[in-house]
């Protein structure tokens, strides 16, 4: 397990970061949706599904998966 902070830019993305790139988040303009111990980051984003509905997991997995697939989206 590890700690997660799930963060909220005003630009309406969201992401999920832990370890050194968590430690001076949020910053201006962002804003924590949940922050806890999750064993990966899929399952940080469930959590922060379930703490605020605005956080909408099937967005984030299409997201994430052009992530991996190309880092720029499939647009």
């Amino acid at each position: 397990m590890a700690s997660w902070k799930v963060i909220a830019p005003i630009s309406g993305n969201i992401e999920a970061v832990s370890g050194p790139a968590a430690q001076d988040r949020p910053g201006a303009h962002e804003w924590v949706v949940w922050e806890g111990q999750a064993a990966d980051k899929a399952e940080a984003l469930k959590c922060a599904e379930k703490a605020d509905p605005r956080v909408d997991l099937e967005w984030m997995r299409i997201l994430f998966e052009d992530d991996r697939n190309d880092g720029y989206g499939s647009n």
